[in-house]
C-alpha cells in the first residue's frame, strides 16, 4: 500500500469526480435524502443544441420495475418529459452516455448489479431505443467512458464487485464492445466508484478507483498507456494510514 502525507484538496476533488456522476439527485424531485438516489446523465439527445437528461425511474405502472426516461431541455432550465420510456435491468447501478455507434447522436448504457450492460441508441427525436446487452460481467458498480486505446471510438471501464476487478470494454464503433484488459481491485468484495481524466497531463485518459468502504476514501490512480491498458501510479494514489489522520 501507499502510505504518504495526504493532500486533502486533491483527495476531495478525486472522490467527488468519481462518485458524483454515478448517483445524481433529479432536479425538482420530491425524493428525500433517505430514498435511493436516481441515476441520471445529460446529453443533447434530440440534437437541438440544448442539454437533455435521461434518468432511471420507477415505472408508473406500479410494478416496481425501473425504466429509462428522457426529458428534453427547453433552454430555460426546465425540461419536457417524453411520453415513452424503456425498461432497464432489475437493479441498475450506473448510467453513462457516449456516441457508441458513431452516428453523431449520444447513446446511453445502463449497468445493472446482475452484470448486464444495456445499450440504448439515440435518435434525433430524443428517443432512446433499446439495443440489447453489449456485455455481461459479474456485476456493475460504476462505469467510466473515454477513448482508452486511441482509435477515436469511446470505450468503457466497468468496476465489478463480484469478480473484484475493473474491466476495459473496447468500442467497435457500431455499438458493440470487445472485452479487453482488466486489473484487480485493491480491496476484494468492495464496491468502488471509478472516473476518468488525464491525471498526469500526458494527453491520455487515466482512471481513478475510489474505495469508500474503509471510510478513508482510499483511491488508486491507474495511468493509461493509450493502448487500452493501465499501470498503477503510487505517487498519485492515496491510502489512509490507520495510525495517522489528514490535517484539517
Amino acid at each position: 500500500m501507499n502510505w504518504r502525507v495526504c493532500n486533502p484538496a486533491l483527495m476531495a476533488a478525486i472522490v467527488a469526480a468519481a462518485i458524483a456522476p454515478v448517483h445524481v439527485w433529479a432536479a425538482g424531485s420530491d425524493s428525500s435524502p433517505d430514498d435511493a438516489p436516481s441515476l441520471m446523465v445529460m446529453a443533447d439527445f434530440n440534437h437541438d443544441g440544448i442539454l437533455d437528461k435521461a434518468e432511471v425511474i420507477e415505472s408508473q405502472a406500479g410494478s416496481g420495475a425501473e425504466v429509462l426516461r428522457v426529458s428534453l431541455g427547453r433552454g430555460d432550465g426546465t425540461f419536457q418529459q417524453m411520453g415513452s420510456s424503456a425498461a432497464v435491468g432489475n437493479a441498475p447501478r450506473s448510467i453513462v452516455s457516449g456516441d457508441f455507434n458513431r452516428d453523431g447522436i449520444p447513446d446511453v448504457v445502463v449497468g445493472d448489479d446482475d452484470g448486464s450492460l444495456k445499450l440504448f441508441l439515440g435518435s434525433r427525436t430524443g428517443e432512446l431505443v433499446p439495443a440489447g446487452d453489449v456485455a455481461r460481467l459479474g456485476s456493475v458498480v460504476s462505469i467510466a467512458v473515454a477513448d482508452y486505446n486511441g482509435d477515436g471510438i469511446p470505450d468503457m471501464a466497468v468496476s465489478d464487485w463480484r469478480t473484484s476487478d475493473v474491466a476495459i470494454l473496447l468500442g467497435a464503433g457500431n455499438g458493440s464492445f470487445e472485452r479487453g484488459w482488466s486489473f484487480p481491485l485493491r480491496m476484494r468484495g468492495t464496491v468502488p466508484h471509478i472516473s476518468t481524466a488525464d491525471f498526469n497531463g500526458d494527453g491520455i485518459p487515466d482512471l481513478v478507483v475510489v474505495y469508500g468502504d474503509d471510510d478513508g476514501y482510499t483511491y488508486d490512480v491507474m495511468v493509461g498507456n493509450g493502448k487500452g491498458s493501465f499501470t498503477k501510479s503510487p505517487d498519485l494514489g492515496f491510502a489512509r494510514d490507520p495510525n495517522a489522520h489528514c490535517p484539517a
